[in-house]
């Protein structure tokens, strides 16, 4: 590349010449930044799916006798589920837990973009003793809780949900 300095009042100004001779020289320059771009997009897109430390369904129920609200947590190695009765009963508080090794396929599963989108609240959750449900996913960069009708879940969980739901039936009652 020929360069050529003119002076001015405010500094220097480089005027390069951009001469047929270079254009070889462009054109890889070019390629090697698009080949950046794409690599560097790429890692952003795994660690954003890397980033979940932990996965939580629950469902509860208003006007229910027994236990109504349970929920499972799912982290790296372990799935466990607590199972809490409502306050006016004569029952404790119950966790049960066991190893898990598919946290890191569970994710995978999730669709952040999606899930960080959608409303805290959809619908009417435990309108009319319908019940609710909700998924809350923790990452690096912070929480986000969706509570949702019983049954009624939105599109953006429907990869993974039917996994959470499986994990919170093998729990049982933890008995």
């Amino acid at each position: 590349m020929d360069y050529k300095m003119h002076k001015i009042e405010s500094g220097t100004l480089f005027d390069i010449n951009w001469s047929h001779r270079n254009l070889p020289t462009m054109k890889l320059l070019s390629v090697h930044f698009v080949f950046l771009v794409a690599l560097l997009t790429n890692c952003q897109e795994q660690v954003q799916s890397s980033e979940i430390i932990k996965i939580e369904f629950g469902t509860s129920f208003g006007m229910c006798a027994g236990y109504c609200t349970q929920t499972v947590t799912v982290m790296e190695g372990e799935v466990s589920k607590t199972i809490i009765p409502r306050m006016d009963q004569n029952l404790t508080e119950k966790t049960c837990a066991e190893s898990f090794g598919g946290f890191h396929s569970l994710s995978l599963k999730v669709n952040q973009s999606a899930f960080m989108n959608l409303e805290e609240i959809i619908g009417c959750p435990d309108c009319a003793d319908g019940g609710a449900e909700w998924i809350e996913i923790t990452t690096a960069s912070g929480v986000k809780k969706v509570t949702y009708e019983y049954g009624k879940e939105p599109d953006a969980v429907k990869s993974f949900i039917g996994e959470l739901r499986e994990l919170y039936s093998q729990l049982g009652e933890c008995e």
